[in-house]
């Protein structure tokens, strides 16, 4: 999930997207970047079990083509757009097939006073480690965490920058997916070799969300930790299921050179509350992905990833129920 305005800020942009270009439009100077990505894929079993066969494993896809229009950092009133067609395979539920090409997101942003932004339009999600498209993330697939948080919705954010490299925000905007409406606070930034991002998410009739990220570098190795606790208001729970879960994730990334070797540890714990959505009570996952870069905007990866649950949520090309599936991956991208 992308926080363009949050976590860039706050130093946890993981991979290093290339400069952005600058383009010169009806006299107003512009920056775009972006990236296409493609591979191909193989993961064992799958999660519905009327449409096992044979012919579900294994897919060549473009998993992203993505381009970033944004004006001016100094600009009294600027905006973001992002456009493209994206596929974000998670563990839990691997997608094949890329969206239209569409506006992904976009917003217009108002600086009245400084350290003062008011961004309105459909935004990007500050809470979560992972980004929006699959380039600006460590690993291909998402995670278990980040299918149990909010990706973007309609609303306006207001965000106050209280001191260098840290900064408030305040959010109100309506669930895609639910419609419901919803509200964030949080803070943002870096102390010391630190990062963080901090936010507190209530969905009106829905969950809640307490969500930590922490990032730092130690001796050359990248480690991250990105906490959920949810829970369930009155008029979302299930009678007799349980209204509260957590989640944990575990990053750590060795550079080598032009190498280098993310990994990513999860553990969720959904009792019957539904939120994170795994068969049975919990469920834990481990990712790996080697990647060369051989320059600054390019990469070549593969991932071997593997999720196991409580209960058998998964099915494989004869419908028989499992407990477990694996997936395998290369994919090549270019940023520009």
């Amino acid at each position: 999930m992308k926080k363009i305005t949050g976590l860039a800020a706050a130093g946890l942009l993981i991979l290093g997207t290339a400069q952005a270009g600058n383009l010169t439009v009806a006299n107003s100077e512009l920056e775009m970047s972006g990236g296409i990505t493609a591979g191909y894929f193989y993961t064992t079993n799958i999660r519905n079990s009327a449409t096992a066969s044979d012919t579900n494993n294994d897919y060549f896809t473009v998993s992203t083509f993505a381009i970033d229009l944004t004006s001016k950092a100094d600009s009294v009133i600027g905006f973001t757009a992002g456009f493209g067609s994206t596929v974000q395979s998670d563990l839990l539920e691997v997608h094949k097939a890329a969206e239209s090409f569409e506006l992904e997101y976009g917003w217009v942003s108002i600086r009245p006073v400084e350290g003062l932004t008011i961004d309105a339009g459909k935004i990007l999600t500050n809470i979560g480690y992972e980004l929006y498209h699959t380039y600006d993330n460590k690993n291909y697939t998402f995670g278990m965490v980040w299918w149990g948080q909010p990706v973007a919705y309609a609303g306006a954010r207001a965000t106050y920058t209280v001191a260098e490299g840290i900064d408030v925000y305040a959010e109100y905007g309506q669930n895609v997916l639910t419609t419901n409406d919803a509200f964030a606070v949080g803070s943002l930034g870096s102390v010391q070799n630190i990062s963080y991002a901090i936010s507190y998410f209530d969905e009106a009739a829905g969950r809640n969300m307490v969500d930590i990220v922490l990032g730092t570098d130690v001796e050359g190795i990248e480690l991250g930790v990105n906490l959920d606790y949810q829970w369930l208001d009155d008029s979302a729970k299930v009678s007799g299921n349980d209204d509260t879960a957590y989640g944990i994730a575990l990053y750590l990334s060795a550079k080598m050179d032009v190498f280098e070797i993310p990994v990513r540890i999860e553990y969720v714990n959904d009792g019957t509350s539904g939120i994170y959505g795994v068969a049975g009570d919990d469920a834990w996952s481990f990712t790996v992905t080697p990647t060369y870069k051989p320059s600054g905007n390019t990469f070549v990866r593969a991932e071997f990833a593997y999720v196991n649950t409580d209960d058998k949520g998964f099915y494989d090309d004869d419908g028989n129920a499992k407990d477990s599936r694996t997936f395998v991956g290369v994919e090549a991208g270019f940023m520009f």
